[in-house]
């Protein structure tokens, strides 16, 4: 069913916590990256793009950023609609959206992390250091999973509330 604005209500949920989720994670990874690493907000993107395009990336301009911008977006909302449509079959078995929210934010630190930044083009980083990782670990808990979960969970709450009266 459509909205009066034309989209789905599915569709507005999957886009408002594709959007959130990107701009708290984007917001949370350059002020991290800044204050930790003394790496700058370009420098941020053109490493995400450099997933895509080498190393290249890091001599590039304004486009480079917005490609990083593009690809950071992208992985957003395929988490997004992921966990949209794992939630139904997930919400018998996590009945805390907390518990549920933070864990998958940690799913998500685990991929990116362990599988989809080793497989891209991004240099190649240090060896793994858990006091180091833990900001970005609590980034993607309390950031991205978590805020992910709070959206999807009111959707299929709202979903639920719908009261249909025979008859009418």
């Amino acid at each position: 069913m459509n909205t009066p604005g034309g989209l789905s209500p599915a569709l507005k949920t999957i886009l408002l916590s594709g959007f959130v989720c990107g701009l708290l994670d984007a917001t949370a990874a350059m002020v991290h990256a800044y204050f930790w690493n003394d790496v700058t907000p370009d420098r941020v993107w053109k490493y995400v793009a450099s997933g895509a395009v080498g190393m290249p990336a890091f001599t590039g301009g304004g486009g480079i950023i917005v490609i990083g911008l593009f690809f950071h977006f992208l992985i957003a909302f395929i988490f997004t609609v992921t966990f949209f449509f794992l939630y139904p079959l997930i919400k018998p078995y996590a009945p805390n959206i907390f518990v549920t929210g933070v864990l998958w934010g940690i799913i998500i630190w685990l991929t990116m992390h362990f599988i989809v930044t080793p497989l891209s083009g991004t240099p190649p980083r240090r060896a793994f250091d858990f006091v180091r990782a833990l900001p970005q670990i609590g980034i993607h808990m309390f950031l991205v999973g978590l805020p992910m979960a709070v959206v999807i969970h009111r959707y299929y709450s709202a979903r639920k509330r719908v009261v249909v009266h025979p008859g009418h």
